[in-house]
């Protein structure tokens, strides 16, 4: 590990005496053995595991058609069918409301569980089926009889941006479902009077494919409706089921089971979590619904499918002084609740990075086609942001013949810049852009030099090294996104009579380490053993409301209401401690379980003594205190704005890490074939709890991110066919595709948070499609090649190559002309 080149504070030689302390390290792996070794096991409880007496089958039938009108949906014959409960379309729906529309600056949607007039992709859901298992569900859906009225289909943002484009929406001026404008007056005299640079550049649809797919299984029983469900967001889940079913949110209880990943796909309440509640009420019996691989393809949101055109003025030396841009995004039909719209604000908000350009003007349009509606998918944005930027800068190096790492050097903002806001009003209040900078082309540089030394001469492959370098923003408010919800994270701390700590967040577990991170702050701020917390997370009975995990957010706003909460706790500790030591309580501290006078660890009395004094024998309490050890509190960063200001401006994040990735590559030209030989991270999330959750969480986002620079595409024919529906089509990068990562850190502690922390959980893949992509053209130099679009397969590779042998002055394949996939 690497760090800022200074004598460390008085603080930081604290922490790391306290980080490096054997006895907490090995309470911390005795948590994380005990919260993590059963799903090592294979004993992790999913909600396709959730088995209930009496309980039934959904089957969900769904449009095979992109765009039509809706003229029946019958479903007689399948109600007839044995073992089938029940068959209900729109229409049968009675009590249930629409969605919730938050959103003020958006097009309403109209969104209902199942559609009523219009269908908008294929995959839309059309009506439900209750069955006593899913063969037969199948069966009956089978028997579904259909009439839609079928209209042209919307695939392309060329299609649908047309002036005589069919609408997708009758009630809407166009299809666009929101516009946005954030204006730089100074802008339109830079470009007028500079050298300009121009570029558009294209990420591809993806599918954000975790290893469990979606389901949701509802009980109605005693009154109150209990769902499990594969969800990010549990409290979110229960407040959309009273609203759209009319029940009081006490009558509610949403349980999320543990999740084989979500990376953003489960963010979202989708219509088959209706559904089952719904029909469970209405039936009396426990209804189960589970997704196969197909329909999560065609049901649950895709992702990125964004197109950024740039212009960038800039100076002799090649450094950017003004940027416009104008980000068009295909949200798919958008019927999805809640909407990701915000993609595209994300993406405004970084695009200039770590770099000195004072001055952006950026024009937003979200647009829909006839496709699975868009949503949330790990880095949210700025996967789109770093690769549309850093192509840039490479082709302002190219065209004005600078070496593309003295110019990002040129342009990197460093100590003495921050705090640094940026023209979307985004403010990096720390950092080591610079530093992380130069160390990750060091190492870079080192992994070509050691690949040219390992390749065979005249072997027909080329090498090539790319860096890029970003911004993250973590822990963000949710009001843009949802129009409701913001911010805040609470925590609920009791502690029991043999001094067992209880920690209740509202954050929930997905793979990503948020019980270990919430068990070890709390074992700290406490001063007692980790192994003795417990975590209470995914179940809205005993979670307090909380908006649940995503946006990097766990550890900056869980953590921080953890440390809050446990001020109280220990506070009331000490002054117990004190009583029962009759010392003062400014003069004792509490450490590894035990509380004594400073400077003596005897007499002591330990911290479950004072535990049992507090609960059971209160008696002993000293004077003045109440019975009971418990704590309470809300956690809200400093410095997150909800709404933008009279400028367009907005900073929507607690804190912003930052990382430059380098990757070297092999491409061979004959075949087009790339190969990533090895892959560096230097990352910096200020304070890193625990440094080898964050090396899993990196390691994990860089080979989400290689799969979307080299393999990864949701493709659709001309009639909105899916086209991609199984694993056979849609390329997952295994093991074999993902290269050895080297990661060093920095740790540039935010001075706004509670511990300094920044966020991590999507750093991984924001990276990869530029530094690798940047690499290829690095490989290709030789043939003057433009890479415009992702993913990078071999047939493009191929394509490039000849394109460029037929035209010696160089060439590009544009993201409207990518040919069949190889």
């Amino acid at each position: 590990m690497r760090g800022p080149a200074r004598a460390p504070t008085a603080n930081e030689t604290e922490r790391a005496a306290l980080v490096n302390d054997p006895t907490r390290k090995a309470a911390i792996e005795r948590f994380r053995h005990r919260t993590q070794e059963p799903l090592v096991r294979g004993e992790g409880s999913y909600v396709a595991d959730v088995r209930l007496p009496r309980m039934l089958e959904m089957t969900v039938v769904r449009s095979d058609i992109a765009n039509g009108r809706i003229a029946a949906v019958d479903c007689t014959r399948a109600r007839a069918m044995e073992g089938v409960v029940a068959a209900v379309a729109a229409r049968d729906l009675d009590g249930v409301q629409e969605y919730p529309s938050f959103l003020e600056f958006a097009q309403p949607l109209g969104l209902f569980p199942l559609c009523r007039d219009r269908v908008r992709y294929v995959g839309a859901p059309l009506a439900a089926i209750v069955a006593s298992d899913r063969y037969v569900g199948e069966d009956a859906a089978e028997t579904v009889a259909v009439e839609i009225e079928e209209l042209p289909a919307v695939t392309t943002l060329d299609q649908a941006l047309a002036p005589d484009a069919p609408r997708l929406f009758d009630t809407w001026p166009d299809n666009r479902i929101l516009s946005f404008l954030r204006r730089d007056e100074a802008v339109d005299d830079i470009l007028a009077s500079s050298r300009v640079v121009r570029g558009a550049y294209k990420m591809q649809r993806q599918s954000p494919s975790p290893m469990e797919t979606r389901g949701a299984v509802a009980e109605y029983r005693g009154g109150r409706l209990t769902l499990w469900t594969s969800t990010q967001s549990p409290h979110i889940v229960r407040t959309t089921i009273s609203l759209m079913l009319g029940l009081p949110e006490h009558a509610i209880r949403v349980v999320a089971e543990d999740l084989g990943g979500s990376f953003g796909t489960k963010t979202h309440v989708y219509p088959e979590e209706i559904l089952v509640c719904w029909l469970a009420r209405r039936l009396g019996r426990p209804v189960r619904w589970v997704e196969d691989r197909a329909e999560h393809f065609m049901a649950s949101v895709h992702a990125r499918d964004q197109l950024h055109e740039l212009e960038a003025a800039i100076d002799d030396d090649g450094r950017v002084l003004a940027l416009r841009a104008r980000i068009v995004c295909d949200v798919g039909s958008g019927e999805i609740f809640i909407p990701s719209l915000t993609t595209s604000f994300v993406t405004a908000a970084i695009l200039t990075g770590p770099y000195r350009i004072p001055h952006a003007e950026v024009a937003i349009e979200c647009v829909v086609t006839n496709k699975t509606p868009s949503g949330a998918y790990r880095g949210f944005g700025a996967p789109e942001a770093v690769f549309a930027m850093e192509r840039l800068v490479e082709r302002v190096a190219r065209e004005t013949g600078r070496d593309p790492i003295e110019l990002r050097r040129g342009m990197m903002i460093g100590p003495e810049d921050l705090p640094y806001t940026l023209p979307s009003g985004a403010v990096l209040d720390s950092g080591s852009h610079r530093q992380a900078f130069e160390r990750a082309v060091e190492l870079g540089r080192a992994a070509l030099e050691r690949a040219h030394a390992e390749r065979a001469p005249g072997d027909g492959t080329r090498l090539g090294l790319g860096v890029a370098t970003y911004v993250e923003g973590g822990g963000p408010s949710y009001y843009l996104t949802t129009g409701h919800w913001t911010s805040h994270e609470p925590c609920v701390v009791r502690v029991e009579p043999d001094g067992g700590v209880v920690v209740a967040v509202g954050v929930t577990a997905m793979g990503q380490g948020i019980q270990t991170a919430v068990a070890t702050v709390a074992a700290d701020a406490l001063g007692v053993p980790a192994d003795t917390v417990r975590v209470v997370l995914g179940d809205t009975d005993t979670s307090p409301y909380g908006l649940g995990s995503w946006g990097s957010r766990g550890a900056i706003v869980a953590t921080g209401a953890v440390v809050k909460a446990m001020a109280t706790v220990r506070d009331k500790a000490l002054r117990i401690g004190a009583g029962l030591l009759e010392a003062a309580p400014e003069d004792v501290v509490l450490e590894h379980g035990r509380i004594f006078v400073r400077g003596s660890t005897a007499p002591s009395v330990s911290f479950a003594e004072v535990a049992t004094v507090a609960t059971i024998r209160t008696t002993e309490l000293p004077p003045g205190i109440e019975p009971g050890l418990e704590g309470s509190a809300v956690y809200d960063a400093p410095g997150v704005m909800h709404a933008s200001d009279e400028r367009g401006r907005l900073n929507a994040v607690a804190a912003h890490a930052n990382a430059t990735h380098a990757a070297v590559v092999q491409v061979d030209v004959e075949t087009g074939w790339v190969e990533v030989l090895e892959y560096v991270v230097v990352h910096d999330c200020g304070t890193m709890l625990n440094p080898a959750i964050v090396d899993g969480q990196i390691r994990g986002g860089v080979a989400q991110g290689i799969g979307g620079a080299l393999y990864e595409e949701i493709s659709y024919s001309p009639e909105g066919q899916p086209l991609t529906t199984s694993f056979m089509d849609y390329l997952l990068p295994t093991a074999a595709e993902t290269p050895p990562i080297v990661i060093e850190h920095f740790e540039s502690p935010s001075p706004t948070t509670a511990l300094g922390v920044k966020g991590v959980g999507e750093s991984g893949p924001i990276g990869p499609p530029a530094a690798i992509t940047n690499a290829i053209a690095d490989a290709l130099a030789a043939w003057d090649i433009e890479i415009d679009a992702t993913p990078v397969t071999p047939t493009v590779v191929r394509r490039l190559i000849r394109a460029a042998e037929a035209s010696p002055t160089g060439t590009s394949i544009a993201h409207e002309d990518r040919g069949p996939r190889a």
